[in-house]
């Protein structure tokens, strides 16, 4: 039998990924065991390679500067896992003090050790351990240390690359005490390690590196307790070519996993009836929630499905489980029935009913050059206009600048144009006035756009067209003379995020377009769906692959290759638009049969903010813009949060309810009493029961509390939110206790919430509060009055 072997790359991949599946094999890597597992066609990935070959430049570059300071691994020998004991090189490194600082590349530190010497118990070897870099860094007052580096083709360093270096530190500091009894004076481990990776302005192909360090402590502890209690359990697993009883969940982290086409996906295939289907396969479950599922007989689809009142009885079901449980039985049922499940009462706010004029978004980030690969553009009105889709087949970032500056030139264009339209009309309430909304698939496209404009503000088209941006949000009080003070909408929706809000449907993964448009089109909800090429399909997302963004950036595949990107992104764009246009065609129906409507995001006719002019600004005039953007971009993220229903708001945790109100009769009598019965006092505290406090951000301090029904339609009236304002004055198990100033109370606001909110349903939700923004626009607008003649 092989014996199971640790290094740091399983360690990276246990800490990335927390799969005791993948670790397992890891264990056995190289064994025909694993390479059964693992299945044919398992050739390194094109972005692994690039990786390797960012490495390899780095070195290069060192080993040219610091020239006879530079030690390079002399042969594969030392690389070897039979090897069992210290290289002579790397014995001399550590033993040798030349009172330089020197540097050793990739030295191997496994030499089949016990993992006893890093924490373990002894049951695991050492081997494939092999940091990029160690300084040999001199002292003036004692032996040296010893930093260890590693390289990665990443734009920042995470906290599963710090625990690889965290296991290379445990390594290196045994080697050193082993040293120590063997009668040499040795140094120590650096309490700092470092991660070396892409700065932001360089790139994969080149050879500049930032340097990114960090105490190693923290992660030395976790990679200990790693190695004592969780590897022997995973050790333990039953791993053999007819069984393997390892843990496994499959989700998005997954797609570049090995094991991941001919082996797990094989246990959520929509060919294996619902009683064989493993529950991986209902979206959004949780690896936790898995484990306890199993650990109740709960496998399958089919059996999750039927198990409401089991999930309810489970004391040791988990946050994410016991909340979202009736959420996961909905997609179970779907996925067994092959359904679309319309929820109950389902409503959202992140979409409005009436859509005259709709903007479609497409966006694809090559995360290796952390650059868009794609920028595609469709406005939906009577015009027919064609799209603009900018394919970028290479990593220069001026053109990356350009189809930054014509999209959204184009887009702003066209919402001047609407502006206009509405302006025209002079009344806000006639039906020819034409309302907007944007729309993407899901939220990583937004946050890939809003990093390229971050990446160009050095350009001043780039930055008037981002400032111009600020006008599709009404101003408030930050804005001198507003004309549509106190209004608030969201400009903008993720498709994705309202699909999930109204319907379970019959998919594994709702980030996934070319899924969740081929269940509407097969039960003809639709009919455009996304199908793509077979290279375009991932199992995961409808986004680009890192391979199809690495084919187009280094030319293989030639014209056709953005040909077929073009046309992907065009597919793309397709579905959205008819699975919006779907969307609103339903709502419409259920308003015509006197249900109620699931759109409810109250827009207005959209109209550009004329008290801020982005385009005739001074330097302080711009610093006050960018202080307004920032404030305006907290705002968003607040309003789409509260936009979401009550119990996701209480996920997220920054939501408590609900809530019942004690003693309701007293309190509503509060209001009526004379001022100086209160002896003075000019706070009301009001007491709630909460059935659950355990998981909750919000505590005493908290800024931005408001009281009400936890409806979005209140929440999302940013008027509202002072008329509400509380503070969280004690929380306990089962107890809160709010204190809210009397005049607050006695408002017309608080007293007409007071009236209409069931005693049993009050809940405490956190908005917008930003203290520094008009602080600091007071004071640009002091120094811009100074510089007025």
């Amino acid at each position: 039998m092989m014996a199971l072997r640790l290094g740091g790359t399983t360690i990276k991949s246990w800490f990335q990924y927390r799969c005791e599946r993948k670790t397992r094999h890891e264990m056995e890597m190289g064994s025909d065991v694993e390479r059964k597992h693992r299945g044919p066609n398992t050739s390194p990935a094109r972005w692994a390679m690039l990786g390797v070959e960012y490495e390899k430049q780095v070195i290069a570059e060192l080993k040219k500067k610091m020239g006879e300071h530079f030690i390079q691994f002399p042969s594969s020998h030392d690389h070897n896992p039979a090897v069992r004991t210290l290289s002579a090189a790397m014995r001399q490194f550590l033993t040798e003090d030349n009172g330089q600082q020197t540097l050793i590349a990739q030295p191997n530190l496994g030499f089949e050790q016990s993992d006893a010497a890093i924490g373990g118990n002894g049951t695991l070897l050492i081997g494939g351990s092999i940091p990029d870099l160690i300084w040999r860094i001199p002292s003036p007052d004692g032996p040296p240390r010893f930093q260890i580096v590693d390289i990665k083709a990443t734009r920042a360093a995470t906290s599963f690359h710090k625990m690889q270096v965290a296991f290379y530190a445990l390594l290196l500091r045994s080697i050193l005490a082993d040293l120590a009894e063997e009668g040499y004076e040795v140094g120590s481990v650096h309490p700092e390690g470092e991660i070396w990776h892409i700065p932001e302005d360089g790139s994969a192909e080149g050879a500049q590196a930032r340097h990114e360090a960090f105490l190693l402590a923290p992660y030395m502890h976790a990679v200990a307790e790693f190695c004592r209690k969780t590897a022997p359990r995973i050790a333990a697993r039953t791993l053999t070519p007819t069984q393997d009883d390892t843990f496994f969940h499959i989700y998005y982290k997954c797609e570049q996993c090995a094991y991941l086409r001919s082996y797990c996906m094989t246990a959520i295939a929509p060919t294996r009836p619902p009683g064989q289907r493993d529950i991986s396969a209902v979206a959004g479950l949780s690896q936790e929630s898995k484990r306890t599922l199993v650990s109740h007989g709960i496998r399958t689809v089919a059996q999750l499905a039927d198990c409401a009142t089991v999930i309810r009885r489970m004391d040791n079901a988990g946050w994410i489980l016991s909340r979202r449980g009736d959420t996961l039985i909905e997609r179970a049922r779907a996925l067994r029935d092959d359904e679309i499940i319309q929820k109950p009462d389902a409503c959202t706010f992140l979409m409005p009913p009436r859509v005259d004029v709709a903007v479609y978004l497409v966006a694809d980030l090559d995360p290796v050059d952390d650059m868009l690969v794609t920028l595609g553009y469709r406005l939906v009105d009577r015009s027919g206009r064609p799209d603009t889709i900018e394919v970028l087949s290479t990593s220069r970032r001026d053109m990356e600048t350009a189809a930054l500056i014509r999209v959204f030139g184009q887009l702003q264009a066209d919402l001047a144009a609407i502006d206009r339209h509405n302006a025209a009309i002079h009344d806000p309430a006639a039906p020819d006035n034409l309302y907007v909304h944007i729309f993407i698939y899901e939220m990583a496209e937004a946050t890939a756009l809003q990093n390229a404009v971050r990446r160009h503000l050095d350009n001043a088209a780039v930055r008037s067209g981002l400032l111009n941006m600020i006008r599709l949000f009404p101003p408030e009080e930050l804005i001198p003379e507003p004309e549509l003070r106190g209004i608030q909408h969201l400009p903008a929706c993720a498709l994705r995020n309202v699909m999930e809000q109204l319907f379970a449907l019959p998919v594994t993964v709702s980030y996934d377009l070319r899924q969740v448009s081929h269940a509407l089109c097969a039960k003809g909800r639709i009919r455009t769906e996304y199908a793509p090429q077979k290279r375009f399909e991932r199992p995961f997302s409808s986004l680009l692959s890192i391979d199809i963004a690495r084919d187009l950036r280094e030319g293989r595949g030639g014209a056709h290759m953005k040909q077929a990107v073009e046309a992907d992104v065009r597919a793309r764009l397709d579905a959205m638009q008819a699975i919006t246009e779907w969307l609103l065609e339903e709502n419409a129906r259920h308003m015509a049969h006197g249900q109620m409507p699931f759109l409810q995001l109250n827009k207005k006719p959209f109209r550009l903010q004329q008290s801020f002019n982005p385009f005739a600004m001074g330097e302080i005039d711009t610093l006050q813009a960018f202080e307004l953007l920032e404030n305006r971009s907290g705002l968003l993220e607040t309003l789409v949060r509260l936009a979401n229903p009550a119990q996701q708001r209480r996920d997220a945790r920054r939501a408590i309810g609900p809530m019942r109100m004690i003693d309701p009769d007293g309190i509503r009598q509060i209001a009526q009493r004379d001022p100086s019965a209160t002896n003075g006092r000019d706070m009301v505290l009001l007491k709630f029961a909460v059935p659950d406090m355990d998981m909750t951000d919000l505590t005493p301090g908290t800024f931005g509390l408001v009281l009400s029904d936890g409806a979005p339609r209140h929440l999302l009236d940013q008027a509202l939110w002072p008329g509400l304002a509380c503070d969280l004055r004690f929380a306990a198990p089962g107890e809160v206790t709010l204190r809210m100033r009397r005049s607050v109370f006695c408002g017309e606001d608080f007293q007409e919430m007071l009236n209409r909110t069931d005693p049993r349903q009050w809940w405490l939700d956190q908005v917008f509060v930003d203290v520094n923004s008009p602080k600091s626009l007071a004071f640009l607008n002091f120094l811009n009055a100074q510089d007025t003649p």
